[in-house]
């Protein structure tokens, strides 16, 4: 049977011993080892990588990252602030957001680099900060994901300027004597070589109505194998495929081009396991389910109950006999499931698992990306969870704490 991927009953000893569960606990030695998978890839005429933060932006993470060399994507101005209080230099940062927001020109002026996705938003850059540089994304008009809820291309989606709008683009850009110098550019998450190779084929094609762009950022996600079932994405194949495609259009322009990559569930999804516990064991007549209920769920896991992925499950006991079970948080919603049917998380799937007693660990494991992020702050009222960090000579720090009761209704206003 499986195991946990860092996880160990020491640890959990340690944890139990001077921690509050549920808590989260990453790996920074999975962290620099992903971050370095991509510094080391081969590209035609250079590459830079981006972490796209909204995976998980909690500071000493982005600390990690930075010292692996790696530059951030921000989805928020927010974010771009959020991420220079960390300590990381503006002119790191790039801004592709869905909202223009209000620290926009502040944010510029610091040195962040602003895409624009819309037009809307190229105008209204041109018109601050005329004569200047900034990227678009392009809405492709084709999608690939695992899933609906990851595709973030085609006509369904909002991201990006679509594809017949070029000349629009153009336009702007001549208007306030803008260079389009960096194309943005990515249809969906857990991708193939040959829907990132089919990617850079229509990015080139924009590349070659904008002859100012010198950077193709493709942003996209790679596929990081999570169950059993699953299989990673062969990242060098990948990339091998792809550089082939910027040295054709170097041999047909004579433009070299700088390539982005922008990674995010890959590089943290498996840097992270949450340690829970077994507080009940309830069933439905034993005819039915058996569930185990945990002292977590969405509030602190969304992922599951948003789009009804699977994530390894591990009892934390010295059992031999196994069962079925249905994993449940403890948020009082029906959609609290941790065990559902894969992409379809309206339906139970019990997972067989070591026979559980009250109490019992639970580790879920590759919980990092889209998850802490992701949180649904305080429903029930329960607190945040605090983040431990294994560092790399195997000491255990705290790098949030867990929230005391009293921080949820801080802010509340009291007028009546």
């Amino acid at each position: 049977m499986q195991e946990p991927n860092f996880i160990t009953p020491e640890l959990i000893s340690k944890i139990q011993e001077n921690y509050t569960t549920p808590v989260y606990v990453y790996s920074e030695k999975e962290l620099r080892i992903r971050a370095r998978e991509f510094i080391d890839f081969p590209s035609a005429f250079g590459h830079t990588v981006r972490y796209a933060m909204k995976a998980n932006p909690q500071k000493n993470i982005l600390k990690i990252f930075h010292q692996e060399w790696l530059l951030i994507d921000a989805s928020s101005d927010f974010e771009a602030i959020r991420a220079i209080s960390a300590g990381i230099p503006a002119k790191n940062i790039q801004i592709s957001s869905q909202e223009l927001g209000i620290h926009m020109k502040a944010l510029v002026e610091k040195g962040v680099f602003f895409v624009a996705t819309s037009l809307y938003q190229l105008e209204t850059f041109g018109k601050i900060f005329p004569g200047s540089s900034c990227g678009v994304r392009v809405n492709p008009g084709v999608n690939s994901g695992g899933f609906a809820q990851i595709s973030t291309g085609g006509k369904n989606s909002s991201f990006g300027i679509w594809h017949t709008k070029i000349d629009e683009i153009k336009a702007l850009a001549e208007k306030y004597d803008i260079t389009i110098s960096k194309l943005h550019f990515h249809i969906g998450s857990e991708n193939t070589p040959e829907s990132w190779v089919d990617s850079a084929g229509l990015g080139f094609d924009i590349l070659r109505e904008i002859e100012s762009i010198k950077i193709f950022d493709m942003w996209g996600g790679h596929k990081m194998a999570i169950m059993p079932y699953e299989k990673s994405a062969d990242l060098r194949a990948i990339w091998e495929a792809v550089s082939k495609k910027f040295k054709d259009f170097y041999k047909e322009t004579g433009r070299k081009i700088h390539l982005e990559m922008e990674p995010w569930k890959y590089l943290v999804i498996n840097s992270c396991s949450m340690i829970v516990e077994i507080q009940d064991i309830v069933d439905t007549g034993r005819v039915w389910y058996t569930f185990l209920k945990t002292n977590t769920g969405m509030n602190d896991m969304p992922r599951v109950a948003m789009y009804g992925v699977q994530e390894p499950l591990f009892v934390m006991n010295n059992s031999s006999e196994y069962e079925d079970y249905v994993v449940v948080g403890h948020c009082c919603e029906s959609a609290d499931i941790l065990t559902s049917k894969l992409y379809d998380q309206e339906v139970i799937e019990p997972r067989k698992l070591k026979k559980a007693s009250h109490w019992d660990i639970l580790v879920v494991d590759w919980v990092w990306a889209y998850n802490s992020a992701m949180s649904v702050k305080n429903y029930n009222s329960f607190p945040e969870s605090g983040e431990l960090l294994l560092k790399e000579d195997g000491t255990i720090v705290e790098i949030r704490s867990r929230q005391e009761i009293e921080d949820i209704w801080r802010n509340e206003k009291e007028v009546i």
